[in-house]
């Protein structure tokens, strides 16, 4: 029988496998690049590797996302190991990051950028990537998660990406490890709070796809309150965290039908804030800002 190439597995699961699944599977599977694969469709497969395809391809038929099988995603120009504990990192995403940047370039105050529910790290990470170069001074790094799992992963990232000495990773719910544990220079403090949390209802999160529903945690989805249960915890708790003379900015990532109601929420926790919305580039509400000038908190003591 003849041996097969990578045209024979293509062939075979033609209209089966999305054909950019089915490269990147063959690509990790033969530990070569998809360009490899694009410009060498007569390279032979031994058996080891057909078989290891066959397993691969098969879990993507039952809908688990490319991401889970790879094991890795690609987020900011950077690779994030990711697994069935975390969320996989969404491209829209990315403007949070670029958010907190510009946000925080050049400060001369004191600075602290928090990612709550940090997840794989992918936010934080690629932020304390950034700063390598030391375009933002006298700043610390924070993470916080309520899973175990999903804080090894993110660990594990951050050493990869060799700023697991600049990242403090905290283990509880949204900022719970930090109130009263902490406190921020009083006269000169800023903070920067960023947040992806679980923002899908429940109608939307029951019409999600198979890859999503079957497979993503649920916990890093789904929020009671028409999505925004976790976001009003989240702002109850940065209540506790002012004290006077600090200037903090939340920046979120929402659900486009949840641009009125947080329109109508935030107000009730922070009376005095500046609000701004900003879209995707699908054109879709996606980010929102919160400026909050108040008179608040002393020095870190975590």
């Amino acid at each position: 029988m003849r041996i097969k190439n990578i045209a024979d597995i293509q062939k075979e699961y033609l209209q089966k496998v999305d054909s950019l699944d089915l490269e990147l599977i063959i690509a990790h599977t033969i530990e070569k690049s998809r360009e490899f694969v694009l410009a060498h469709p007569e390279y032979s497969l031994n058996n080891e590797q057909r078989s290891m395809i066959n397993k691969l391809a098969d879990r993507r038929l039952k809908h688990e996302p490319i991401a889970y099988i790879l094991g890795h995603k690609e987020f900011f120009g950077l690779d994030f190991s990711v697994n069935k504990h975390t969320l996989i990192p969404r491209p829209e995403t990315e403007q949070l990051v670029e958010l907190a940047i510009q946000e925080s370039t050049n400060e001369n105050q004191e600075l602290r950028i928090i990612d709550v529910g940090t997840g794989s790290g992918c936010i934080i990470i690629s932020i304390a990537k950034n700063n390598e170069q030391g375009t933002m001074n006298n700043v610390k790094f924070y993470a916080t998660d309520a899973s175990e799992e999903a804080l090894k992963i993110a660990k594990r990232n951050a050493l990869a990406h060799n700023v697991n000495k600049k990242i403090k990773f905290l283990q509880g719910n949204l900022l719970t490890p930090l109130i009263g544990n902490w406190k921020l220079e009083i006269g000169n403090s800023r903070i920067i709070i960023l947040a992806n949390l679980p923002y899908l209802s429940k109608e939307i999160y029951t019409s999600t796809s198979l890859d999503v529903k079957n497979f993503e945690p649920k916990s890093a989805l789904f929020s009671a309150h028409s999505g925004l249960a976790h976001y009003e915890e989240l702002f109850a708790q940065i209540k506790k965290l002012l004290t006077e003379n600090c200037q903090l900015s939340v920046i979120l990532e929402f659900s486009p039908e949840q641009k009125s109601l947080l329109e109508k929420i935030i107000p009730e926790y922070f009376s005095k804030a500046e609000i701004k919305f900003n879209k995707d580039l699908c054109g879709l509400w996606r980010i929102c800002e919160i400026e909050i000038m108040t008179t608040i908190i002393a020095e870190a003591t975590i």
